[in-house]
């Protein structure tokens, strides 16, 4: 699929010749760029405990630098289904130059979680495990129309306390998700500036 060069160029910063390897934050404001929405992906799962359910991840990813990743057993526009697991994250987008030289540079969001939510149907209330978890890494490009959002599947590049990266890993799961096109409401994003304070 073809990628509009201006719409990257928008979202990371451009390579500077002799780059170093690893991972260069955008400096830009993430107030205006075209993954800023509500995306959503649907399959049917060929392993674990979900093979053979059809599954809707949804992502919220925001100005504000959140993104909240929900996964349903049922599709989260046609109703109000409660999502069976939660992954909250703060996010910043950037390139990220391989230290394989025929890997190259490429767009990549940075991914830093913070809590993760399982659905209890028996109790109806969610297990939180809050730290602990590694920040990850995840190429992406945006269609010309801005409708898609392709994803590669998340990878740590770099360990904390370490200086050297490594290399994105090949053959890696990719997900096309469509654009839901929402416009959040003042009551949406008050209540979700309470919940936020609440788990943080």
């Amino acid at each position: 699929m073809p990628i509009l060069l201006a719409l990257l160029y928008a979202i990371v910063p451009a390579s500077a010749s002799g780059q170093q390897p690893g991972y260069t934050p955008c400096t830009d404001s993430i107030a205006d760029k075209p993954i800023i929405g509500r995306w959503l992906h649907d399959s049917v799962q060929t392993h674990g405990a979900f093979a053979g359910v059809r599954v809707w991840a949804r992502l919220e990813i925001r100005a504000d630098g959140e993104i909240v990743e929900d996964y349903f057993t049922e599709d989260p526009t046609a109703g109000r289904p409660i999502a069976f697991s939660r992954l909250f994250s703060t996010w910043t987008s950037g390139e990220f130059a391989d230290p394989d030289p025929a890997k190259g540079a490429f767009p990549v969001m940075r991914l830093e979680p913070y809590l993760s939510q399982v659905y209890s149907p028996g109790s109806e209330s969610y297990s939180s495990l809050r730290g602990g978890l590694l920040p990850v890494f995840r190429r992406f490009a945006v269609s010309d129309s801005k409708d898609e959002l392709t994803l590669w599947g998340s990878a740590v590049l770099q360990l904390p306390g370490s200086a050297s990266a490594m290399s994105y890993p090949s053959g890696l799961e990719i997900r096309h998700f469509r654009s839901e096109r929402f416009g959040a409401t003042s009551v949406e994003t008050a209540t979700w500036g309470q919940v936020r304070s609440q788990i943080r």
